[in-house]
């Protein structure tokens, strides 16, 4: 049996070398500088006590020059330079070994997380016109293809970004499926439909008595998913109190229940989306800078459905053949002026407005299916138009039943909020303090409103 602090050599295979491109990222978890981050723009990058090293550590423990991290095309390697100390990665002492994403790093009494940063224009383009369940052959979307079938089989923590409507969930259900996971369960959560009072409980569980209706012990979202995949929808709404837990569950892999002191070891994959601006969260104060670092170590963002077009024809057909059969095509009339019309439009819901829209096309008893007067697509397009040309138009308050009830609820909250605060401070002749006031909130929140919705005061 070997002893714990024997020097390990980690040897690389080829085949499963991870897509790293060109610049990485090394962030101090914990030691005197936690927090500070360091882009690794160029190789050899030196890590040591000296101020002469790249990164120069002020940690006593740390040699002169520790360690240096190496890169070739593919991927970021870590070499010890005779340390005193010796530098370890995932618990165990090296002297030489490739870095993959959310690789954790210990020289002296630091802790490092390193992280690749990914080049859009590196990215290769998958040979696939889909994932899964996840459809698209243009170029944006075989990129995320590439990413997805590279990341999938490791496991990796994955944050998914981009608007709502984009395919975050399906995407991250796809990665599960495709890797070694795939047999255990696929938990989500959603954080913004889950009450402020019991998200707690939702993601660690509690035990009989822990609050009023805690009748019996009940494991949480992280228990549940043992072995498996735990999905965090709309990572950006989760209550501050509760973020320092989830970074223990990240850091430690164990969880609490609540009401409990027991401490509980899980084995779960954690994947999360938002379509928030996370670092101006982070600037604002709202989403801890440590957290983010930890769940984004694969960051990938979909784009929106406005910026690949050329993909509606597939989706439109995929739509149809799935509600359908495999002549769906043949089921619209007129398809390719069809088409092309639908492409002029922006789709703000993105392709689940398109998936909405085809459902609904499809159950129209009238065959074949005249698709935009199904869609009432000129009524859609005018309106496009019309916010286009007039931003300062008031908000709407029609409730458009088509979309998913939590986006068109959050829209009708955005509207309302972005006018109640401009009448304010209209009022108020831009005086925030009075504004606050008159308000009844506090004078902090009226300013992240006011920053959140770009109003001039």
């Amino acid at each position: 049996m070997k002893e714990a602090n024997q020097t390990f050599v980690v040897p690389a295979k080829n085949e499963e070398r991870p897509l790293i491109k060109k610049k990485a990222t090394i962030l101090i978890l914990s030691g005197p500088q936690q927090g500070k981050e360091v882009i690794i723009e160029s190789t050899p990058f030196s890590i040591g006590s000296s101020d002469s090293c790249d990164l120069q550590l002020k940690d006593t423990a740390v040699s002169r020059k520790h360690c240096i991290i190496n890169s070739d095309d593919h991927t970021f390697s870590i070499e010890d330079t005779n340390s005193t100390n010796g530098s370890f990665l995932c618990g165990l002492r090296i002297m030489h070994a490739y870095l993959t994403p959310g690789s954790e790093l210990r020289l002296g009494n630091t802790r490092l997380l390193f992280s690749p940063s990914l080049e859009l224009a590196d990215i290769p383009l998958s040979s696939n016109n889909h994932f899964g369940n996840a459809i698209g052959a243009s170029d944006p979307m075989r990129r995320i293809f590439y990413l997805a079938e590279s990341y999938a089989p490791t496991d990796a923590t994955i944050m998914l970004t981009g608007e709502t409507g984009t395919g975050k969930e399906i995407l991250a259900e796809e990665i599960h499926n495709h890797s070694k996971r795939k047999d255990k369960p696929f938990v989500v959560i959603d954080c913004t439909s889950i009450s402020r009072d019991i998200v707690e409980s939702e993601l660690f569980g509690h035990i009989k008595g822990a609050f009023t209706g805690a009748t019996s012990d009940r494991p949480g979202a992280f228990e549940s998913a043992d072995g498996g995949t735990v999905f965090l929808d709309e990572i950006g709404e989760l209550p501050q109190d509760l973020q320092p837990k989830l970074l223990r569950v990240l850091e430690k892999r164990e969880i609490k229940r609540v009401g409990s002191n027991e401490v509980r070891k899980i084995d779960v994959r954690i994947i999360c989306a938002t379509n928030r601006n996370i670092k101006k969260e982070i600037s604002e104060g709202n989403f801890r800078e440590d957290l983010y670092y930890r769940l984004s170590v694969v960051n990938i963002e979909l784009p929106p459905l406005r910026e690949h077009k050329e993909d509606i024809p597939l989706l439109t057909e995929t739509f149809m053949n799935r509600l359908h059969n495999a002549n769906a095509r043949d089921e619209i009339q007129d398809f390719d002026n069809a088409m092309k019309s639908l492409m002029h439009y922006d789709w703000p819901g993105n392709i689940r407005e398109l998936r909405n829209l085809i459902d609904r096309a499809y159950y129209h008893i009238q065959k074949p299916v005249d698709i935009l007067q199904c869609l009432q697509y000129g009524t859609l397009l005018k309106q496009s138009s019309n916010e286009a040309n007039n931003e300062n138009n008031a908000p709407s308050n029609t409730v458009d039943t088509t979309k998913p009830f939590k986006d068109e609820k959050n829209r009708l909250i955005d509207d309302f909020e972005r006018q109640y605060i401009k009448e304010l401070l209209a009022r108020n002749n831009g005086n925030v303090s009075k504004s606050a006031r008159e308000a009844d909130i506090e004078r902090a929140y009226l300013q992240r409103l006011i920053k959140k919705y770009g109003i001039n005061t």
